[in-house]
């Protein structure tokens, strides 16, 4: 960590999202000193070490406010089945079966990022097709919106999960016409009852995939995280890392709901913690995944007669909220339908009611499906919105198919929420989407799916307004704009260098943009020419 040692940091273009421009700082430590011209700030600190970027564009760092870096750590260490290199069944299952034949028998071979709709056709995979691959091996394979999976049968004895087991509300399992299982397992059955039957990694091999996925946000321009989903063992994780220096992110973590009643019992809430990692909130669920086609409607799914899954039964989830406000803390709970986030601001609305925190600042994570009359009512709680950047380049063309055109139009709409006043951050929710955050901003941009449809024109928004969404606006979400998103006296010198300056370059040519260095603290910790540090 850079400490007690003055800096300058000068280049042609210098955005710092104060509304002024200036071409140059300096820093003492972690932290930017003054601002100004490089002439008057060498005259000022006529000690400190100059470093120019020539024409390079200096912005803050980005900062992306819900992803899960400390699941990402064990999924890197995982079968990568992500639609970029699995593109059909027969590759998936290589894929699986190489893991297999390199694994002890009865040892848990697991799959993450898998796409039915862009590897399999748009047809789940079965349990009989697993046991078939690996018929020795608990086979668990993750669905990309980690809100369902497939389990093989070792996979479901692991699991202690049969015809009879006794399911957690909320939670589901897929079975036949018969009535038999097909593997196949939803929300809260594969939060509680699959996920805890896998064995934890030891620390030092989950350091390892740590490191590896700072590295991937670091090659991107990414300097802060928001950990969407803090389980203890990814508390004990990050801890360690940062008790070891290993940290070079900045994390805001959301603890997991199960959390609440030791948090209560410790006093702790949220702002514990320091500049590196934090305490944001406390995160709970009311609904499924938007695209993997569970979450929570008013209006049935286009293909089907059902409305979703409700995640958290309403009795639980007003009790969630009011214990968490209450506590002084920020509620922070993934809402995509419609439905859901109206019993989420119904469970709001009843906690400020009984004990009033005008301030709360509480977040609706994802967000995805609103309207006019929801847009107001978020606005009026002061609640901050943390919608997907990319998923309608990443994931668009399939959320027809599941809503139906006028609906999956006014998805993601960062030009509503911001038109309601509405503070929106930025989010990619890796590893359920890209965290490229030149693709979130040219999808924001262009609301263009893969293929170059146009989807819902009317909720675009423009270059500066979506920079903003990953720098000052993912700070004010993490209750950290005093010390992040800008480039200004007083705040962390967190900042990207870039080749090209993204508020003048032609909309799509956004993610030809090259990141050449990330800096933390005034640190350099990726750089294009020596990625390795």
């Amino acid at each position: 960590m850079t400490a007690g040692k003055a800096r300058i940091f000068t280049a042609e273009t210098v955005h710092t999202m104060t509304g002024s421009e200036v071409t140059a700082f300096a820093t003492f430590g972690e932290t930017i000193v003054a601002t100004g011209g490089v002439d008057g700030l060498r005259a000022r600190f006529p000690e400190a070490e100059v470093h120019d970027f020539g024409n390079s564009v200096l912005l803050p760092g980005f900062n992306d406010a819900h992803q899960h870096p400390s699941i990402m750590a064990e999924q890197l260490l995982e079968v990568d089945c992500s639609p970029e290199l699995i593109g059909s069944r027969a590759e998936l299952f290589a894929a699986l079966a190489e893991r297999a034949a390199r694994t002890p028998a009865g040892q848990w071979v697991i799959g993450s990022r898998y796409d039915h709709a862009k590897s399999t056709g748009a047809t789940v995979v079965t349990r009989a097709e697993l046991d078939r691959i690996c018929p020795q091996h608990p086979v668990f394979l993750r669905q990309i919106g980690m809100h369902w999976g497939v389990l093989n049968s070792a996979g479901l004895r692991a699991a202690g999960l049969d015809e009879n087991t006794e399911l957690p509300e909320g939670g589901e399992l897929g079975r036949d016409a018969q009535g038999r299982l097909t593997g196949t397992v939803y929300e809260r059955a594969m939060f509680e009852l699959v996920e805890p039957a896998i064995p934890e990694r030891g620390i030092d091999e989950r350091l390892r995939g740590l490191h590896r996925y700072q590295e991937m946000m670091h090659a991107a321009g990414i300097t802060s995280v928001g950990d969407a989903l803090v389980w203890p063992r990814g508390l004990r994780l990050l801890q360690e890392a940062h008790a070891r220096e290993e940290l070079t992110l900045r994390v805001n973590m959301l603890l997991a709901y199960p959390g609440v009643d030791a948090m209560a019992t410790l006093g702790m809430r949220t702002g514990l913690g320091d500049s590196r990692l934090r305490v944001g909130g406390i995160k709970a669920f009311v609904d499924g995944a938007v695209a993997g086609g569970t979450c929570l409607l008013e209006e049935p799914y286009q293909d089907s007669c059902g409305h979703g899954i409700q995640a958290m039964p309403t009795g639980e989830l007003r009790d969630f909220v009011s214990r968490v406000h209450a506590a002084g803390s920020t509620v922070c709970v993934h809402a995509n339908g419609d439905r859901a986030i109206r019993l989420l601001l119904d469970a709001v609305e009843a906690a400020q009611r009984e004990h009033p925190r005008p301030l709360a600042r509480h977040r609706i994570e994802h967000c995805t499906l609103v309207d006019p009359d929801l847009s107001a009512r978020i606005a009026a709680l002061g609640m901050v919105a943390v919608p997907f950047g990319s998923y309608v380049a990443f994931h668009g063309e399939k959320l027809s198919g599941y809503y139906g055109n006028a609906r999956a139009e006014r998805m993601f709409a960062h030009r509503m929420l911001l038109d309601a006043g509405i503070p929106v951050a930025g989010s990619s929710d890796f590893p359920c989407g890209p965290y490229d955050v030149r693709l979130a901003l040219r999808s924001c941009v262009t609301r263009e799916t893969a293929d170059g449809t146009l989807l819902g024109a009317d909720q675009r928004i423009s270059k500066e307004e979506a920079i903003a969404l990953y720098t000052t606006g993912s700070a004010y979400a993490c209750g950290e704009e005093d010390r992040k998103g800008r480039i200004a006296e007083g705040m962390l010198a967190d900042f990207v260098l870039l080749d090209r300056d993204p508020r003048i370059v032609p909309d799509r040519e956004l993610t030809d943009i090259t990141v050449e260095q990330t800096w933390v603290g005034a640190e350099r910790v990726w750089s294009r020419e020596h990625p390795s540090r």
